[in-house]
């Protein structure tokens, strides 16, 4: 199947956390440059003004990563079968996900074998847990069922310049400049694949006797992050819980480097073009940095059997490697 077939309209499917949502943008150049079709995605509400930014995306939907009733998945099929799509690619296989491709009458429904399967007319199995790829390239092989194809298989997003004046005038009130700061990421989804904390307290505070650092995370990581806070005389700046997803992708845009666990920030690292130091425990194939490490050149990976088995002086020499004087 290549360009002759008649795709006009393309409803793409990822509506869970935000790394997995970035690593399906190659995969949509790949549909963009094979089809020159419009290209709408279901993303998750929270992703909706970070999903603004990606070239290929023409138009977002916002469907939240939960349980629905049968009223609200008939309700939200009928709102799509209107909109007279083409192509269903389902990018993170669930029985919701399938049964609305189904309801919205799409005529050619993508996806993997599993979770109502059965409800999609082009398929492939499912193999993500073996680990053998990188989950860009997972991303791509689904889309090359259909014959889609890119060139350029680069994470990029284009954040608004607006967004960024604000992100200067903030980083310049904290007395940072770009290319002058490191920022540390200290939590992720699974609890597991975390670096201990006292490990990256202590990174923190040596780092922050040369270079100032500043610290990411969520709301919900704002209670432990909070022991950074006996940092701040180091000149450790905390920001866990106090940014949104466009001020995280613009401080991560002009800071020196991310060092990071096996998160969503190194993603968006790798979409606005810094380098990243990652670390990973490699407890499991589908878990690894085979499959999730960050996508492009020059990144560092530190992996261990055990994450805990990363030493704080082997992040130390890494961040040595990136020509900082430390």
């Amino acid at each position: 199947m290549g360009k002759s077939f008649r795709i006009r309209k393309i409803l793409a499917f990822r509506n869970d956390r935000f790394g997995e949502f970035l690593l399906i943008i190659p995969a949509l150049k790949a549909l963009r440059e094979t089809f020159s079709a419009q290209i709408t995605c279901v993303v998750n509400p929270c992703l909706k003004e970070l999903a603004k930014c990606i070239p290929q995306i023409d138009e977002i939907v916002p469907w939240p990563n939960q349980k629905h009733t049968l009223r609200e998945i008939i309700f939200f099929s009928n709102f799509l079968r209107r909109e007279k799509f083409d192509l269903a690619v389902i990018f993170n296989p669930t029985k919701e996900a399938h049964l609305i491709s189904f309801l919205s009458r799409i005529p050619l429904r993508l996806g993997y074998d599993r979770k109502w399967g059965f409800l999609l007319n082009r398929k492939i199995k499912d193999e993500k847990a073996q680990g053998k790829f990188h989950e860009v390239e997972y991303n791509l092989q689904l889309v090359k069922e259909i014959g889609a194809y890119a060139e350029d298989l680069s994470l990029r997003i284009e954040l608004p310049q607006e967004e960024l004046k604000k992100t200067q005038y903030f980083l310049s009130s904290q007395g940072l400049e770009p290319k002058n700061y490191i920022v540390i990421s200290p939590f992720c989804s699974n609890p597991l694949k975390e670096w201990p904390l006292k490990n990256f307290l202590e990174l923190a505070e040596k780092l922050g006797k040369d270079i100032r650092v500043v610290v990411t995370g969520s709301r919900e990581d704002q209670e432990r992050g909070s022991l950074f806070n006996s940092l701040k005389e180091r000149g450790v700046l905390n920001l866990i819980g106090k940014t949104s997803l466009f001020q995280l992708a613009g401080i991560l845009k002009y800071a020196k480097v991310l060092i990071s666990n096996d998160s969503g920030p190194v993603h968006l690292a790798c979409c606005v073009g810094i380098r990243t130091i990652v670390l990973f425990g490699n407890t499991k194939p589908s878990q690894s940095s085979q499959r999730w490490g960050p996508w492009g050149k020059d990144h560092i990976i530190i992996e261990k059997p055990k994450i805990t088995q990363i030493e704080i002086e082997e992040v130390l020499e890494n961040i040595r490697n990136f020509s900082f004087t430390l």
